[in-house]
């Protein structure tokens, strides 16, 4: 009987390691799907950006005397996430020429042709906005010797457009994520009205995302 009673306590000991190894293993699981969930939920999101007709209008702004140069472009931001707002914050745009590569300036502000100061932007989940980016440019304030060559009615190839920023996640009301970011939108045409055929049919230029320098 006691060596029965062995074999049957024994039995049940192995029972219940085999219930408790269950139960850590169903509790890990559990916990890598929170885990993974959280992730999914906090991952950073890619807000999309694109220069509408790869193209950045240069005319000369009437009236005289004194010379002002009209720059304009339309930089449309799109939002892919189905469940998070996305906001591009405190952005610094530069326009560069051939000479100096827009990614590797540290000093883009020096370096760069044109200097733009966009508005914030706010992007809700799955759509799309479009900004204008304007400026009325005087020749002291244009790199050298862009400021002729645009306001006598000609046009650049080849230009890239720096955009440096906060991109802002919105996961609740109450958390958000926060990380600076660049983009690039390259190959672009300076020059002309928006009017004009060799701006008008242009397909959109996509902005490549870059580590943020700001």
């Amino acid at each position: 009987m006691t060596q029965g009673g062995g074999e049957e306590k024994s039995t049940f000991r192995w029972l219940d390691a085999a219930r408790y190894a269950m139960a850590a293993a169903v509790t890990v699981l559990i916990m890598a799907v929170i885990v993974n969930a959280i992730k999914v939920v906090l991952r950073p999101e890619s807000l999309q950006l694109s220069v509408r007709g790869g193209a950045v209008s240069a005319a000369p702004f009437r009236p005289p005397p004194e010379e002002f140069l009209a720059v304009e472009l339309n930089l449309r931001a799109h939002n892919p996430s189905g469940r998070v707002r996305m906001y591009y914050l405190n952005i610094s745009a530069y326009l560069f020429d051939k000479s100096t590569p827009a990614s590797a300036s540290l000093n883009p502000g020096f370096d760069c042709v044109i200097i733009f100061k966009p508005q914030d932007i706010a992007v809700l989940q799955q759509e799309a906005v479009d900004s204008m980016l304007a400026l009325k440019a005087k020749k002291n304030s244009v790199g050298a010797p862009y400021f002729d060559v645009l306001y006598n009615g000609s046009r650049v190839s080849d230009m890239t457009l720096r955009l440096d920023g906060n991109l802002v996640t919105e996961v609740t009301s109450d958390l958000n994520k926060t990380r600076p970011a660049s983009y690039y939108c390259e190959q672009l045409l300076v020059g002309g009205n928006p009017d004009d055929e060799a701006i008008k049919y242009r397909q959109d230029v996509i902005c490549k995302q870059g580590r943020g320098l700001n």
